[in-house]
């Protein structure tokens, strides 16, 4: 829980400083600024040369005034509105998940596909009227993004485990050594070479162990990535069922449980994964 909360947290301080800076910096606002400057420039001159006598100094600090007074209002309705702060926020995830990132083709499909959920996920949240029913559904669906979290991270390991060669080649050439030297161990006469090759069996065959259970743990990661893709899907569809006698707080709660439950099952898993690779 404590690593979810940190996450949690993380991610909400990230997307704060997204929110402020594209405030800050969008093109309305630098276009207001440019404009403050180039007009207040511009009076400052005439005022102290063609103007002068004509045009008071005042008037370069009042347009200044002015422009920053609408600048900062750019800015506050930047902060304050719902569709620029969730677009922002998409973008950021789309960044720190960017698909892009892994090779497999397949799995950017199924993170593309977990990205386009969470956004119609937080859309459907945001466009409910505001009230009881929509801060059940917010609080609701606040774990989603830890729910996106985890899906990437077990398709990065998803991704680096089809595309390690050694491992691939490990899986078909282990159980033809072991054979190799079973075979071997029967033919060969010698008591040392015996031990030899008896101690060489032990290991191929832990090694073999520790691959089978890599290899079936990451056909385990790719039923449950389909799985959990599935379940992204259902919870929109859930939503977009609600209605306000349906939103009571047994069932809000309920839909909470489940994402939380898929979370952890994910986790679960990616912790497998991890120890499994270690102990390779």
């Amino acid at each position: 829980m404590a690593k979810r909360n940190s996450f949690a947290d993380e991610l909400e301080r990230r997307a704060r400083r997204a929110i402020f800076w594209y405030a800050l910096l969008r093109w309305e606002s630098a276009v207001m600024i440019a404009l403050t400057l180039v007009i207040s420039a511009f009076l400052a001159g005439a005022a102290a040369t063609v103007l002068k006598g004509v045009l008071s100094p005042s008037w370069a600090l009042v347009a200044l005034g002015v422009g920053l007074l609408a600048e900062a209002v750019i800015f506050v309705s930047s902060l304050t509105d719902e569709e620029d702060n969730a677009r922002v926020v998409a973008a950021m995830l789309r960044e720190q998940y960017n698909p892009r990132r892994l090779r497999s083709r397949k799995l950017q499909a199924q993170i593309n596909k977990a990205l386009e959920y969470r956004a119609l996920i937080a859309n459907t949240v945001r466009r409910t009227r505001e009230g009881v029913l929509r801060d059940r559904l917010a609080r609701a669906t606040e774990p989603v993004d830890d729910w996106i979290e985890a899906i990437y991270r077990l398709a990065t390991r998803l991704d680096a485990y089809e595309l390690n060669q050694v491992i691939k080649q490990d899986l078909r050439s282990v159980p033809r050594a072991i054979e190799n030297f079973k075979r071997r161990l029967v033919q060969e006469d010698d008591p040392a070479v015996q031990a030899t090759l008896r101690n060489t069996i032990a290991d191929k065959e832990r090694q073999w162990e520790q691959l089978s259970k890599l290899q079936n743990t990451m056909e385990k990661a790719e039923y449950q990535l389909e799985s959990t893709l599935a379940a992204l899907g259902t919870v929109y569809a859930q939503l977009q069922a609600i209605d306000l006698r349906g939103a009571e707080k047994g069932r809000a709660d309920r839909l909470r449980q489940e994402i939380d439950e898929q979370v952890a099952q994910l986790q679960d898993l990616s912790e497998a994964m991890d120890e499994v690779y270690q102990a390779r």
